[in-house]
């Protein structure tokens, strides 16, 4: 199998509330809707994001996101009004470092930096 792209999508209960919420998660609007139900954002070359208007499975979801440093996303977060907890040290690693918190539906979102 050729991979070409990957499509990471949620459900959403309140797909307008959702979307929000993940846009400032994210720092930004997403880039494109491609149909009524789907914001979509294009996070890397071939790897997508999506929001999907569908109740069905919302907030069963985990979503984690590896960032070059957790400290001024948590920052930035604070001040968006998303309150992340304290990341702690991953054990058996130099310096990876977890925060986990939930979106307003229940899925998990995690946060990491370091090695």
């Amino acid at each position: 199998m050729k991979v070409e792209n990957i499509f990471l999508s949620i459900n959403a209960a309140d797909f307008d509330a959702q979307s929000k919420w993940w846009a400032k998660l994210i720092g930004r609007a997403w880039d494109r809707e491609p149909m009524s139900s789907c914001h979509e954002w294009n996070l890397r070359e071939g790897v997508f994001f999506q929001v999907l208007d569908s109740p069905r499975g919302a907030g069963e979801s985990t979503v984690t996101m590896r960032v070059a440093d957790l400290d001024p996303e948590i920052t930035r977060l604070s001040a968006a009004g998303i309150e992340v907890p304290e990341p702690v040290k991953v054990e058996g690693f130099n310096s990876l470092r977890y925060a986990e918190f939930a979106d307003p539906e229940g899925n998990t979102v995690g946060l990491l930096d370091g090695s």
